[in-house]
């Protein structure tokens, strides 16, 4: 397999290609949890204290994408580790992208099913337009936070856009077709 350096980990691979270039992350990083509710605000704890989550829009910056899961056919939901490759076209304005992985490698898990994938913004905002195109969906659920741990969650079949209050999903937004790129 073609490795990458995964520093997002401290300094061991997390996060590779495969032979045919799909990007591969290992898990699990957090977990077990209930719910999406419960597994959130800890898995955003955990990214924000990697390097650059925090540093907003400038060329420190970092955004970091991975995986929600679910492993031999369990309830309980596992974040992977996240990835820090980004797409190979620079954003406009600064902001910071990163690839939603394909894979998990997970030493525990005789299957896994991938639920949704997550990234974090190094600046307080929301989903960006790119966030929320029909292209750049892989999964139902796309879940984003910020460096203080705003929490959202975009229902890629529903088309809505929830934000995590008091312990549950609040629906905050539509969105429509033009939104969407489609």
């Amino acid at each position: 397999m073609f490795m990458l350096t995964g520093c997002a980990a401290g300094g061991s691979t997390r996060f590779w290609l495969d032979p045919q270039r799909r990007l591969v992350v290992a898990g699990p990083m957090v977990g077990p949890f209930d719910s999406l509710m419960t597994l959130a605000p800890e898995l955003c704890t955990v990214v924000k204290e990697l390097p650059g989550a925090t540093a907003g829009n400038t060329r420190e910056g970092q955004e970091y994408c991975g995986v929600i899961y679910q492993r031999n056919f369990e309830s309980a939901f596992y974040a992977s580790h996240p990835s820090t490759l980004s797409h190979p076209l620079p954003m406009p304005g600064g902001r910071k992208s990163c690839r939603p992985p394909e894979f998990v490698s997970d030493p525990d898990a005789q299957t896994v099913n991938i639920y949704a994938d997550f990234h974090s913004h190094p600046a307080i905002t929301g989903f960006s337009p790119e966030d929320l195109q029909l292209r750049t969906q892989r999964y139902y659920f796309r879940m984003m936070f910020n460096p203080v741990c705003e929490i959202r969650l975009y229902d890629f079949q529903g088309r809505t856009v929830f934000i995590l209050e008091g312990g549950q999903f609040v629906p905050v937004k539509r969105i429509t077709d033009d939104l969407r790129g489609e």
